[in-house]
């Protein structure tokens, strides 16, 4: 797949493409950005552009041998890492040590692929650096992240960054329009897209999850019962506690929280309503009606809220009891302290 057919994302096509053009490769790019943008297609398709040995115009003709092997993430020259139990860890920093010590086999160049880079283990990010600064000519490394901040400071310095942007609504339902969803999805209807559109905060990845109605409704419910917290008894604090950390998709979890105490926040000093109308948040009706209501709690509290749950969504991969974490600090908006005490869970 060519890189022209990448969505949304017009400054990183043209600068991929220029990259390509000018033959001027970084060794280690980072492709920082929101989830399900775009970064680990365009990722495979700079992998194409580079590979394929019948270009147009520096971009990749989609039908050769190497662009169909990408596309199928079978490359001999590609590795592609992700992370294991919520980590990447030693090991699989060997794996990509062994793989880029032998010369490429096909084509120009070796090409490592590190998804969610951020989730690096401490000793793996060490020793990937050493090997960052141990260049070798004919390996290029593209780590892909949401969370770009928590990777060290000497990797970031090593790696020339690439942004990439939240999808407008009006690109997301585009997209969604154009897919051959019916076998997977059932019978998509104009409005079940547009909802997905309006939960998916500008990621691909997540409005295909809202897309089938029960995901809809389980974060509808637990939106409305997490607003409601101010107001509930401390069991029902425990049993959404216990709802939430028993589902499985934490990182859509961990966004719908973070995007609904930013919204309370902005409700807390005025601003939610002054928001452009193409911003890339969520946007329903039940949805601005539990944040304006959630928003009575005291700016501190709030802050308080998000800067603990932050703390639970960064401890996931060193074995942090989620249902502990959650117990504290659900039962802590019951009760309306203002300090929340995790000594002991995290």
């Amino acid at each position: 797949m060519p890189l022209a057919d990448l969505y949304g994302q017009t400054l990183a096509r043209e600068r991929l493409l220029n990259m390509v053009v000018r033959n001027r490769v970084p060794q280690t790019l980072l492709f920082a950005g929101p989830e399900g943008v775009g970064k680990n297609l365009a990722a495979r398709m700079f992998a194409q552009a580079l590979s394929c040995r019948q270009r147009v115009d520096g971009d990749a003709c989609g039908s050769c041998p190497a662009c169909i092997q990408i596309e199928r993430k079978l490359y001999p020259d590609m590795l592609i890492v992700t992370a294991e139990k919520q980590q990447i860890k030693i090991g699989q920093v060997a794996e990509i040590r062994e793989f880029i010590s032998f010369a490429p086999l096909v084509g120009e160049r070796r090409i490592v692929i590190i998804e969610d880079a951020h989730k690096l283990n401490n000793v793996a990010a060490n020793a990937l650096l050493k090997t960052l600064e141990e260049p070798f000519p004919t390996v290029l490394f593209i780590l892909l992240s949401h969370r770009h901040s928590l990777l060290l400071a000497t990797i970031l310095s090593r790696c020339l960054l690439l942004p990439f942007v939240s999808l407008h609504k009006a690109v997301v339902v585009e997209i969604l329009e154009g897919l051959e969803l019916a076998s997977e999805y059932g019978e998509i209807t104009a409005a079940g897209i547009a909802d997905a559109a309006a939960w998916s905060g500008g990621s691909m990845g997540r409005a295909l999850f809202f897309l089938r109605e029960e995901n809809l409704l389980w974060f509808s419910d637990f939106i409305g019962k997490f607003s409601r917290l101010p107001q509930a008894t401390l069991s029902q604090a425990l049993d959404l506690a216990e709802m939430a950390a028993q589902f499985k998709e934490r990182e859509v979890l961990f966004f719908i929280m973070r995007s609904f105490l930013h919204d309370t926040l902005l409700a807390a000093r005025g601003l939610y309503g002054s928001m452009r109308e193409d911003d890339m948040r969520i946007e329903t009706p039940f949805w601005s009606e539990a944040v304006l209501a959630f928003a009575a709690l005291p700016e501190s509290l709030l802050m308080s809220i998000r800067h603990r749950l932050s703390a639970v969504e960064k401890a996931q991969g060193i074995n942090v009891n989620l249902r502990l974490a959650f117990d504290a600090v659900f039962s802590s908006i019951v009760t309306g302290r203002d300090k929340i005490q995790l000594a002991g869970v995290l």
